[in-house]
């Protein structure tokens, strides 16, 4: 039940505070491709346009969490830590698979990393955590 109520809190704030940033991206650069829309004076940009495409199967051999785990080194713990008062942290295969719903959400609207974090991620690092979800989360 608290997942259900964490769950409809982030994706609140991930649709109205949250995008991803790509001011110095190109078509066929392999990062996403999105462009933020300014505020309208509230304060936050709306979310790009985000073409990523959810896999429909799990490749062989599936991918493993080592595959994935540098991803999340390099763009989710730098927030998602085991900081006191920090989001929930994402820094090994347990807490990773408790959230992968939200992971994958989060990863198919292009809302984390936000564009306030300081680390971009690309589309292949998307489609490779959203593979690996897809395979059921192999270790």
């Amino acid at each position: 039940m608290w997942r259900v109520i964490a769950l409809g809190v982030l994706l609140g704030v991930c649709f109205t505070t949250m995008a991803c940033d790509d001011s110095t991206s190109t078509p066929g650069d392999g990062v996403d491709s999105g462009v933020s829309i300014p505020d309208g004076g509230t304060g936050h940009e709306q979310p790009p346009t985000c073409d990523v495409q959810a896999p429909t199967a799990c490749p062989s051999p599936a991918p493993r969490y080592a595959d994935v785990a540098p991803i999340f080194e390099q763009r989710c713990v730098i927030c998602h830590d085991t900081a006191p008062g920090g989001p929930w942290p994402l820094n090994d295969y347990g807490h990773v698979s408790d959230w992968q719903e939200t992971i994958r959400a989060s990863q198919l609207d292009c809302s984390m990393p936000p564009s306030d974090a300081g680390v971009r991620i690309t589309l292949e690092e998307r489609l490779a955590i959203l593979q690996w979800i897809r395979c059921g989360l192999p270790k």
